[in-house]
């Protein structure tokens, strides 16, 4: 078994080569990430890993939202009405898993803000692990895994 096919669970916080010979890809820990929620109570609930999220465990009443990368990242998503997060990946005939971003989609007022958290670099890319692309859209994301917050 090569390097491209081995599993994941056995890298540190971040692997230095991941497959290819003239691009070299870092991608965080998929076992070691998860969100952190916090509710108005005080009551703190942590997710899984990014295979298992534990996303249907979270209720209604977010008070914060936080992602821990296996990085050390501690990304902090602002206040929206609602979250609804969902997980960017490739998968190889081999099975191998390649974790590009969280896309954190955010319930505004009038749009829906994406945070994209990135998981993953190359030396294609110009964005780094734990770099955060904000985007904004006015279409609807209709879907029964939206938590509200508090």
């Amino acid at each position: 078994m090569d390097k491209r096919t081995a599993p994941v669970r056995h890298l540190d916080s971040v692997d230095g080569t991941v497959y290819g010979k003239h691009n070299k890809v870092k991608m965080v820990n998929p076992y070691l990430c998860y969100f952190i929620v916090t509710y108005g109570d005080g009551s703190v609930y942590s997710g899984n890993d990014l295979f298992t999220t534990g996303w249907d465990g979270v209720r209604q009443g977010i008070k914060t939202l936080q992602y821990k990368l296996s990085t050390g990242h501690i990304i902090n998503i602002p206040k929206f009405k609602g979250y609804l997060p969902t997980i960017e990946v490739s998968e190889s005939i081999e099975g191998f898993k390649m974790f590009h971003a969280i896309n954190v989609n955010c319930l505004g007022f009038e749009e829906v803000v994406t945070y994209r958290i990135i998981l993953k670099e190359d030396r294609i890319s110009k964005y780094k692990i734990g770099d955060i692309i904000i985007s904004k859209s006015k279409k609807n994301i209709k879907s029964s895994q939206w938590r509200m917050s508090s």
